[in-house]
């Protein structure tokens, strides 16, 4: 592990659930230089309760170590309690937060073999409503932005239950996500990389010798051969295929491509594309239905108006302390759950 901790930079993957946000961490978590966990929104829900905290003792250390054992899925970092003890109170220095995340995340047990390192990575697809927040808060990081088709989004999205798979709320999402990484490139450009799902499924090693470079890192063949390794160690392969990700142990390819045709019906490609609009063209996704539909559009108004309420409420929300934020997260997950039951029964999935 380099000594010179707090010089390490970090990256955030961006992208929506089901894009291919998962496969890349993985394809990183590969690399011997880089450090990347699994998901957990570690850096936004501790933020506001740590980011001035300079000073640190054992009671304080035991009460944040809490505090990350109640982030979902932390459990997989298996980060050492002890250790995380010996590395905070054994710095000498002031700790700021960055250097407090850094240190939490030196604590991350890959099943890969890892050298020096080079990058922290932090993937989550809860980050494409806040990466405009993760800007400010890390100025000179850099950010890999992944899109995937909306239509196919909306198709995979079928078949899991943390979002409502209707066509306008997916599509708005979609476009509410890129929209937050176009502010970021206007203001720092050199710093996003932008990649479509569709071009690393067709070429994954020049996609990623891509990234790689985007990185200033040395590309390593292993890296598309997470697989292998994980073969090996059936415990943590298990972490790795986390429900919804059973596709992480097969080969890249370009069979989940341009499934929406055969899976979605005329009208709800004509909504997704109404809501997507000019932002899919600017993004390289053909719309199929380019007219104004305003019949469409007012049986969409009650989504729409619902996506934004929700996105108002999770962003405002989450500038709460840590416990008021908890609470209102729970609330709004509550109502999220009633919304897509009822939502989802009146357009018959």
């Amino acid at each position: 592990m380099t000594t010179n901790i707090i010089d390490v930079p970090f990256f955030f993957i961006i992208g929506r659930p089901r894009s291919g946000t998962t496969l890349l961490r993985s394809i990183f978590d590969a690399h011997p230089n880089v450090v990347i966990p699994f998901e957990s929104p570690v850096i936004l829900n501790l933020y506001r309760k740590y980011k001035k905290v300079r000073t640190w003792d054992e009671a304080a250390v035991d009460e944040l170590y809490a505090d990350l054992s109640k982030q979902p899925y932390f459990e997989r970092w298996r980060v050492e309690k002890e250790g995380l003890k010996e590395r905070i109170l054994g710095y000498q220095g002031e700790i700021s937060f960055h250097l407090l995340i850094r240190l939490v995340y030196q604590g991350y047990q890959s099943v890969f073999d890892k050298t020096e390192t080079l990058w922290f990575g932090d993937k989550n697809p809860v980050y494409s409503f806040y990466a405009d927040r993760l800007f400010r808060m890390f100025p000179d990081a850099k950010f890999i932005h992944i899109t995937r088709d909306y239509r196919d989004n909306l198709v995979s999205l079928r078949k899991v239950t943390f979002e409502a798979p209707i066509p306008a709320l997916i599509a708005y999402r979609w476009v509410r996500a890129n929209k937050l990484m176009d502010k970021i490139i206007r203001k720092a450009p050199d710093q996003v990389l932008r990649l479509r799902y569709e071009d690393l499924a067709a070429a994954p090693e020049e996609k990623t010798r891509e990234i790689c470079n985007f990185l200033n890192l040395e590309f390593y063949p292993e890296q598309l051969e997470y697989r292998k390794k994980l073969e090996g160690a059936k415990e943590r392969a298990a972490e790795y295929q986390i429900r919804n990700h059973e596709s992480l142990m097969k080969p890249v390819n370009t069979g989940r491509i341009a499934i929406w045709k055969d899976a979605l019906t005329p009208e709800e490609v004509k909504v997704m594309d109404m809501v997507a609009g000019r932002n899919a063209d600017e993004h390289g996704y053909e719309r199929e239905f380019r007219g104004s539909y305003p019949l469409l559009m007012i049986r969409s108004l009650p989504v729409l108006l619902y996506a934004r309420m929700m996105n108002t409420a999770m962003r405002l929300g989450s500038l709460l302390p840590y416990g008021p934020a908890s609470w209102v997260f729970m609330k709004l997950q509550v109502f999220y759950r009633i919304y897509r039951k009822a939502a989802t029964r009146k357009s018959g999935d």
